[in-house]
């Protein structure tokens, strides 16, 4: 094989391999991180009942349009919050004045979330692992395979 044909091959390689891997590290990272922030809320945050001020609507392409329930609530200081909540992104906009158990973090009260959401970390941690896996393998492939030589 030319030269060209070589450089080709090793590009071709390292997308193949290094963008899984890269992926998968950095989903696991953001995944881990996601959890330790939820679960440092879910411990050291205050509990309290909001109500639903309205919806945050997300745009996507894909799966159409999103909504985050807006909620306002008084803090134990006595301060006015609004604030949409992490998580809890619905395919259909979320009812007004409807109340809702949320935790906040009393230090930044726009930091809230729905008591009992799941924070999605794990299933971030669970695409990196695979994406992972996925670049491990086509590596040992293409290293057994002689794809390189």
């Amino acid at each position: 094989m030319g030269d060209e044909s070589r450089g080709f091959e090793y590009f071709v390689v390292a997308l193949v391999v290094g963008a899984p891997a890269v992926f998968g590290l950095l989903a696991i990272v953001l995944g881990v991180r996601r959890r330790q922030r939820v679960r440092r809320l879910l411990a050291d945050g205050e509990r309290i009942t909001a109500v639903v001020d309205g919806n945050q609507r997300m745009s996507n392409p894909e799966s159409g349009d999103t909504f985050r329930p807006v909620v306002r609530f008084r803090t134990r200081e006595g301060r006015e919050v609004r604030t949409a909540l992490d998580g809890r992104a619905s395919n259909v906009s979320h009812l007004t004045e409807e109340p809702i158990d949320i935790v906040y973090d009393p230090a930044d009260p726009k930091r809230a979330m729905p008591v009992g959401e799941r924070d999605g970390g794990m299933m971030a941690v669970v695409a990196g692992l695979v994406f992972f896996a996925f670049s491990v393998g086509a590596y040992v492939f293409v290293t057994t395979a002689g794809f390189l030589d």
